[in-house]
């Protein structure tokens, strides 16, 4: 039989593909045994996108472990019936019909009897496996590939390894006791990278910068009684963290904060270095994501006048429903002990995780109103456009 000659050689399952780039002479995969042997204690590998791959090892006991985009995905497997695999994610399990290709050695496909979905794979015991490119839109996930929902749940988590490229679009409207203020809005393109590094440890280093760019910014002229406005870049913030994700699923990190004075004109930013420390506290289970990220900033330097006193709780509970969406709060609330003044939003943020030519998106949208801000000038609306593709971590490499 075919299905035993191709084992003989091979034990790496490396490559997903579209099958209909392929071969099409199939032959179903039956037999609850033959299909134990093609998954058990064999390791799995495939290309998500150019450069990027997953791999995966899957164990006789029926646990198995996918690495992809810098994280460990673990899922268990089943064999039910005499021609179904099942994969669960933790949160959906998937059960899929194997075929194999009679004219090309060691090609198997594997349809997906909720979505229909199919990846075309090669198994390999011995020998340099083949890693072919997956199709474009594969939500479900697969043996070789994270499904929507374990990137989703990884990607709602403050300690994810996941390394991601993240703009947030955020148009404002503001009120306060200066002429004019009701009429002002302002419109900030803010990139934010995320470069996780996971340790030997289980621990991870974050290192996550923030760069405004300023396409609107009012501001209040004292000389003509109104307000002007600029645009350019603002000041830089970043944080530097050390921390971990339990296996109860506890978060924690501590690490420093710091803004340094890039505005690029003096009415974007007070042209003040500051400087602090960082605390997170939360919990993570299959369902929800909830904790606090608090910071306290100083100022430390500068030619500035202002003093910078600034305490920050980015409070954080997400639901997260399956089908790669997710939908909760994230108010960022702030503090200024210099001025005694609190800002204080109430903000509902929802989004979906999808995976594009194989590459993993998380899109979304958020809404902010302020319940207290400055007296003078402070935002009364922000809506946000949020769009964070998923990245190959290029300096992971450096701390393993």
């Amino acid at each position: 039989m075919h299905f035993k000659k191709v084992l003989t050689a091979t034990t790496l399952l490396s490559a997903i593909t579209s099958g209909a780039t392929l071969a099409e002479n199939w032959q179903p995969v039956t037999g609850a045994d033959n299909l134990r042997t093609l998954v058990s204690g064999n390791d799995f590998k495939a290309t998500l996108v150019d450069g990027v791959t997953a791999t995966a090892r899957y164990e006789a006991d029926g646990t198995a472990v996918l690495n992809a985009w810098g994280k460990a995905f673990p899922r268990t497997w089943e064999v039910s019936g005499e021609d179904q695999l099942c994969i669960d994610y933790g949160q959906r399990l998937d059960c899929v019909k194997i075929e194999q290709d009679l004219d090309a050695s060691g090609l198997y496909r594997a349809t997906n009897l909720t979505t229909g979905e199919q990846q075309v794979f090669t198994v390999a015991r011995e020998g340099k496996p083949v890693v072919l490119t997956p199709p474009a839109g594969n939500q479900g996930g697969g043996a070789a590939s994270p499904s929507a929902d374990e990137l989703a749940k990884s990607l709602a988590n403050p300690n994810t390894p996941l390394a991601s490229q993240n703009f947030k679009l955020q148009y404002r409207t503001f009120e306060g006791d200066l002429p004019g203020a009701d009429d002002e809005s302002s419109t900030t393109l803010l990139y934010q990278p995320a470069f996780p590094f996971p340790l030997d440890n289980g621990a991870t280093v974050f290192f996550r910068p923030a760069v405004p760019i300023i396409f609107d910014q009012p501001v209040f002229n004292q000389e003509r009684g109104n307000f002007d406005s600029e645009a350019g870049l603002g000041d830089i913030s970043f944080d530097l963290a050390y921390g971990r994700t339990t296996e109860g699923g506890l978060l924690w990190a501590v690490g420093m904060v710091s803004t340094l004075p890039t505005a690029t004109k003096d009415e974007l930013g007070p042209d003040r270095w500051n400087l602090g420390p960082e605390i997170l506290i939360g919990k993570i289970t299959p369902k929800y994501v909830l904790g606090a990220l608090t910071t306290h900033q100083t100022d430390i330097g500068g030619s500035g006048d202002s003093d910078v006193s600034l305490t920050t709780v980015n409070a954080f509970a997400t639901y997260l429903p399956g089908g790669g969406w997710n939908f909760g709060s994230a108010p960022i609330m702030s503090y200024d002990h210099e001025n005694h003044q609190w800002t204080l939003p109430i903000n509902f943020i929802f989004g979906k995780t999808v995976v594009w030519n194989g590459r993993p998106w998380k899109v979304g949208a958020e809404i902010n109103y302020y319940l207290e801000q400055p007296d003078a000038f402070g935002p009364e609306w922000m809506l946000g456009i949020n769009i964070s593709p998923v990245v190959e971590n290029v300096f992971a490499s450096w701390f393993n």
